[in-house]
């Protein structure tokens, strides 16, 4: 008998897959530590008494992605008031009746302005004013539509294109509140820190509670020493955190019942 082969054929089904592995990476970038835009708020308080509020408020945020933690500050100017000017008897009110901004530190000040005869903004004036340290009175000779000064605090008057008759008067409130008005007060009404939408990390707490956090003088940006209000320890804080800080004001007894402001600085620091 002749040998005999026999063929053997593995066959591969159509469309057969083939499976391989591998990894991909990626790699996270720091960021930065940052304060979003404030939003002002309103704090209550009765004359010659205590109210308790927030801060403005903000976005405070870690993305730096290091875990070191960070600490933020607060820091204040002094609360001033500068109402308007006020027409008394048959005086005829003035078409500007704002002034400029008191800069004195003492509270419930008046200031009076007695018109020489007035004619289309220009003329004289007399004033006086019960601040102690700007009570001498004076005078001045009004240039039209321009903001003539009364006194030494910032108060000035402008009587615009008006003619007025000699003897009119008109007055204006000023104050200051006391440097140590502010304090923080954690427990306000209002007051609180909550993570933005998307933030796992535990958040940052208050500090410094009850601490005094003094005006730095009168104006917006005249702040005093800043002071640690919120902490965020190590491996925590990370992400975006809306921040209400907590304060307590006490006001003067010789305020006036009306609105004082206050230029308010936070910043924010890498540390436990």
């Amino acid at each position: 008998m002749g040998a005999g082969a026999v063929l053997v054929a593995a066959l591969v089904p159509a469309g057969a897959a083939f499976a391989a592995t591998g990894t991909a990476t990626a790699t996270t970038t720091s960021g930065s530590l940052s304060i979003g835009t404030t939003t002002p708020h309103t704090i209550s308080v009765p004359v010659a008494g205590t109210g308790n509020g927030i801060l403005p408020s903000a976005v405070w945020a870690d993305s730096t992605g290091t875990g070191a933690g960070w600490n933020g500050t607060v820091a204040v100017s002094d609360l001033a008031y500068t109402g308007s000017w006020v027409a008394g008897g048959s005086a005829t009110a003035l078409t500007t009746a704002t002034s400029g901004a008191f800069t004195g530190t003492q509270n419930g000040v008046e200031y009076t302005v007695t018109t020489g005869t007035i004619t289309s903004g220009a003329g004289s004036y007399t004033w006086t004013s019960t601040d102690t340290t700007d009570s001498a009175g004076g005078s001045g000779t009004a240039v039209a539509s321009t903001a003539n000064a009364v006194g030494t605090m910032g108060i000035t008057v402008d009587f615009g294109t008006q003619s007025l008759t000699s003897g009119f008067v008109y007055k204006i409130e000023a104050g200051t509140q006391a440097a140590s008005a502010f304090s923080l007060d954690t427990a306000a009404t209002g007051a609180g820190i909550t993570a933005v939408s998307g933030t796992t990390s535990t958040a940052p707490t208050f500090v410094g509670n009850s601490t005094t956090v003094s005006g730095g003088g009168v104006g917006s940006t005249t702040y005093g020493t800043a002071v640690k209000f919120v902490s965020a320890a190590l491996n925590t804080g990370m992400g975006s955190y809306t921040v209400d800080p907590g304060a307590q004001v006490n006001a003067d007894p010789s305020s006036w019942a009306a609105t004082y402001t206050a230029g308010v600085q936070y910043s924010i620091v890498t540390g436990p």
